[in-house]
Parts: C-alpha cells; sequence; structure tokens
C-alpha cells in the first residue's frame, strides 16, 4: 500500500467511484432490492449483469438512470470522466491510506497559517505528512466523525492551535481567509461542509457528502433525499468555477459536477 503522501492540488488521480458504485447507491437510495431492480427498469437480467461488470449498453444505462433518477449522459460518460482543476500552491491533498483504500485530508497554507481538515485514519500519517511541510501548530476542521477521518486525531492533539466546531452557517477568519460551515447531513449525521474564501478561487471542503462523479453512501432513502437536497442547495448553488475538495478521490468544481454527477447533473 502506498505511504501517505502530500500530492498537489491538481494532481490527477482515479476516480473514487465506478458506475457499479454509483448503482449499489442509487438502488440503496431508492430503497430497491438489486435483485428486483431490472424489473423495476424494464431491462434483462444479462443487461443488468452486464452494467454491473462495467460495459453495459447505452440503451440499457439509459432506461436504468431513468429508473433511478440519474442523469443518463453522466453516467454512460462516468469511466471517461477525468476532472481538472486549477493549481494553488496554498491547497495540499494528504493522500492517506484506509486499510486497502485511501482517504483525504486537506492542508491550507496561507500567509503562515495552516489549516487542516480532517484528520485521516492512520495514528501518526497527518502528523508525518504536517512535519514534512514544517507546519507546527494548525487550525482543525472536521467534516464528520467516521473513522477514516477522526483516527488520526489524537496525535494530532498537540498540534492543533484551535479545534473549531462550527455551527452551520458560522464563519472563521484567518488573516485573509474566512471559513464558513455548511450542512451536508446525510452520508453521516451530522456531517459539515467548509466554504473557503479568500484565494484566487472560492473553495469548498465536502468530506463524503460528494466525490468527484458520485456522492456518498446514504444508509436509507430518507437520508439519501436530504444528502441530495443539501448538496444542490449548499453546494451545486456556489459559482461554477467553485474547487471541490472531497474526502475520497480527486478535487473537481461545481462546473464539472453539474455536467458529469450523475447525481446531480443538469439536464
Amino acid at each position: 500500500m502506498t505511504s501517505p503522501r502530500i500530492l498537489a492540488l491538481h494532481k490527477s488521480t482515479p476516480l473514487e467511484d465506478e458506475v457499479i458504485h454509483v448503482l449499489h447507491k442509487a438502488l440503496r437510495g431508492a430503497g430497491i432490492s438489486a435483485d428486483e431492480f431490472p424489473q423495476h427498469a424494464g431491462i434483462s437480467q444479462n443487461e443488468w449483469s452486464a452494467c454491473l461488470a462495467g460495459h453495459g449498453s447505452h440503451p440499457a444505462l439509459t432506461s436504468i438512470a431513468r429508473s433511478l433518477h440519474l442523469h443518463a449522459p453522466a453516467l454512460i460518460g462516468l469511466p471517461q470522466y477525468s476532472p481538472s482543476v486549477p493549481p494553488l500552491q496554498e491547497v495540499l491533498r494528504c493522500d492517506l491510506p484506509f486499510e486497502s483504500d485511501r482517504v483525504n485530508a486537506w492542508i491550507l497554507n496561507h500567509q503562515d497559517a495552516y489549516v487542516l481538515f480532517d484528520a485521516g485514519f492512520g495514528t501518526s500519517d497527518c502528523v508525518n505528512l504536517l512535519d514534512t511541510i514544517h507546519a507546527q501548530k494548525v487550525d482543525f476542521f472536521l467534516t464528520h466523525r467516521h473513522r477514516d477521518h477522526l483516527g488520526g486525531l489524537p496525535s494530532l492533539l498537540p498540534r492543533i492551535r484551535k479545534n473549531w466546531q462550527l455551527s452551520c452557517g458560522e464563519t472563521a477568519s484567518f488573516a485573509s481567509l474566512t471559513i464558513t460551515s455548511i450542512d451536508l447531513t446525510g452520508h453521516a449525521s451530522p456531517a459539515f461542509g467548509y466554504i473557503v474564501h479568500g484565494l484566487s478561487r472560492t473553495l469548498c471542503v465536502v468530506g463524503d457528502a460528494l466525490f468527484a462523479g458520485s456522492i456518498g453512501g446514504c444508509a436509507d432513502p430518507t437520508c439519501y433525499q436530504l444528502a441530495l437536497r443539501l448538496l444542490r442547495q449548499q453546494v451545486m448553488s456556489l459559482p461554477p468555477d467553485t474547487i471541490l475538495l472531497p474526502g475520497h478521490g480527486p478535487a473537481t468544481t461545481v462546473e464539472q459536477e453539474a455536467r458529469n454527477n450523475p447525481f446531480l447533473a443538469i439536464s
């Protein structure tokens, strides 16, 4: 497994979710079992199996998207989707191990102040990366309390200048930066996003609420509908060039997700 590493914001990496993950998240959100879905969507079992295997036909994927209220062109194009964002030297991605997967934490370095969003899973992973960039103290924000984002927090405590716990709508300020908390409940409850103003581009740290080309999995249809509503209200309403910093996978933008995210794309 790759060790913890710091990546530039614009470094291209694979998407967190493939088509099969999107379909299973949408099925759970609709409260439909995978076994009963082909009849619900009007496709054959063979067509359904092919879609789950990643080589479904466009007509079958279009029928599936219609049944699950997904955006068909975005679902069909997902295997080719590779978001791109401009380089911002002030933003660093901590690419961290989590069992057999990876998880992100994000560092802002602005006017000699360091801000860290999430703590990763490994006990000392974030601490070691902070050492590599000579960051002695950080201000800390947590998006949600799942273990892959919280596990490294105890060892970080001596390095934290302030552990911010903002209510939704509250704002913190650092030099010329302002960070505003928003409600992104759905995948987790509670879950917070953070809109950052003061750099050359607006940022939004979204945790596991949104991934490039996907969203975080939700436990039931109620959580799923809440997640979609809050993402549309709080994130997709931001300026199109806003850079989104997810808890897994590459950074993206509002504009690219409005075209390429099967859950959120605009027809």
